[in-house]
C-alpha cells in the first residue's frame, strides 16, 4: 500500500484545484465531467500504481487495472451526497479495487455517526471510518508484510503492524486494519482463500447480477511475492552480496522503488514464513 500523503502539498495541487473549481457550477454539483482532473496528479504521487493493491495502472478502458478516481466517501444520497464535488474526497484506485472490492462500502466504527449532511471533509471528523485514505494516513503505521507459502504458491500479504496497532480486537485501529485487508482482499490467503459473492450491475443490460469475488487476490499477491522475496531474503539473512546484486541493477532498483512495499521491506516491517 502506497503512502500518498504528499498529494495535498504537491506544488501542482493548487493549480489543479483552481482549474477544477472554475469548471463547474457548485450550486448544482455539476462536476461529473471534471473531477477526473485529479487523476494524473495522483498517478504521479503513486508512481502510476494503485495505492491500495499496487498494480501498475493503465489508461486502457475496461481493464481491471484501469486508472479510476473513486469517491472515498460514496456519493449516493444515503451516504455523502454533498461530498460529490469535494476534491479531498477523491482517491485514485485501479478499477478492480474501486468497482469490485470497495464499491460503495464505507463502514464506520459506529454507523449511527455517519455524517450524511456533511458538506466538507471537516464535517466528518467524528465519524471514525474503518477504511483509511492513503492521502491522509501512512500505511506503514498500520501494516507489515508477510511472505507466505500457500497452496496457491508464494503470497505477499498485508497484516497488522504488531508494534503500532494494539492486539485488542475491539480497538478502533485494529478494526481499521482488519477492514482494509478484508474489503480489498489483501490478506489471510493462508486461512481464507474462498470466494465471496457480491452484486454488480451489468453495463450492457443494466441489471444487477451476482458475481464471485476472490476474497484473497492470489494473482496480485503472488506477483508481489515474486517481485520482492529475494530482496527481503537478502535483508533478513544479512546477505550483503545478494542485496548489492539486486540494487546494483538500476532498472530493477527503480522498479522496486516504485512500490510502497519497498518502504516496508527497507524498514524491516516484514516476516518470511
Amino acid at each position: 500500500m502506497i503512502d500518498m500523503r504528499g498529494y495535498f502539498t504537491h506544488r501542482a495541487y493548487s493549480c489543479v484545484i483552481e482549474k477544477f473549481e472554475a469548471s463547474f457550477d457548485k450550486n448544482i454539483l455539476n462536476c461529473d465531467d471534471y473531477w477526473f482532473a485529479f487523476t494524473d496528479l495522483q498517478k504521479k504521487i503513486s508512481n502510476n500504481r494503485c495505492p491500495i493493491c499496487e498494480v501498475e495502472l493503465t489508461k486502457s478502458k475496461d481493464r481491471t487495472n484501469t486508472a479510476t478516481l473513486d469517491h472515498f466517501r460514496p456519493e449516493s444520497k444515503d451516504m455523502y451526497p454533498y461530498l460529490k464535488c469535494i476534491p479531498e474526497n477523491y482517491i485514485l484506485m485501479c478499477s478492480l479495487c474501486n468497482s469490485t472490492y470497495k464499491k460503495d462500502m464505507f463502514p464506520l466504527l459506529d454507523n449511527s455517526k455517519r455524517a450524511i449532511e456533511a458538506k466538507t471533509i471537516e464535517d466528518t471528523i467524528e465519524e471514525q471510518p474503518l477504511l483509511f485514505n492513503p492521502t491522509e494516513e501512512d500505511p506503514l503505521e498500520f501494516f507489515e508484510l508477510a511472505f507466505r507459502m500457500t497452496q496457491q504458491g508464494g503470497i505477499l500479504e498485508l497484516k497488522r503492524n504488531s508494534k503500532t496497532i494494539p492486539k485488542d480486537k475491539t480497538s478502533y485501529k485494529y478494526q481499521q486494519c482488519e477492514t482494509m485487508i478484508k474489503i480489498f482482499g489483501l490478506g489471510y490467503c493462508h486461512k481464507n482463500p474462498r470466494k465471496d459473492t457480491r452484486k454488480e450491475r451489468n453495463l450492457e443490460t443494466d441489471e444487477m447480477e451476482t458475481i464471485f469475488v476472490q476474497e484473497c487476490r492470489v494473482d496480485i499477491l503472488t506477483k508481489h511475492y515474486t517481485t520482492f522475496i529475494k530482496l527481503a531474503q537478502s535483508i533478513q539473512n544479512k546477505d550483503k552480496k545478494a542485496y548489492a546484486l539486486i540494487i546494483s541493477n538500476k532498472n530493477r532498483k527503480k522498479e522496486l522503488e516504485s512500490y510502497g512495499f519497498y518502504n516496508f521491506i527497507m524498514k524491516k516491517q516484514f516476516s518470511i514464513k
